[in-house]
């Protein structure tokens, strides 16, 4: 019972924060049907069925890999409604726009522990 909580949590948590991802990539391709809804559902399908795919493939190695990548993209192409290439950029841009962001937070929280440490040195110049 814990694992099928703990399993709807994760498609909900990773379908909510992912799909941001994706949907903004979309909208700055101007894809057709570019909603937070289809990014949300994109990522959510992509999860359920690359898992159970994957469980009864994942034997394949460098292939199941080849697959999995094909299997997403065909979902962002029929999520919104786009072709092969654009589904492509879609995905890469999803990517490079998570890791701005991430770089982005780590950033700020450098800056916080690094504001939060400078009373704990009184001796260091500058601090």
């Amino acid at each position: 019972m814990v694992d099928i909580i703990g399993t709807i949590i994760h498609l909900i948590v990773a379908g909510i924060i992912g799909g941001i991802f994706v949907w903004l990539a979309a909208k700055a391709l101007k894809a057709p049907r570019a909603t937070y809804w289809h990014g949300i559902l994109t990522v959510v399908t992509a999860i359920i069925v690359t898992d159970i795919l994957g469980y009864f493939l994942s034997g394949l190695g460098w292939l199941w890999t080849i697959i999995e990548i094909v299997v997403i993209l065909l979902l962002i192409k029929h999520f919104f409604g786009v072709g092969w290439l654009k589904a492509v950029v879609i995905a890469v841009l999803a990517v490079v726009i998570l890791i701005i962001v991430i770089f982005v937070l780590a950033l700020i929280g450098i800056a916080f522990a690094a504001a939060a440490l400078k009373g704990l040195f009184p001796g260091i110049p500058g601090a």
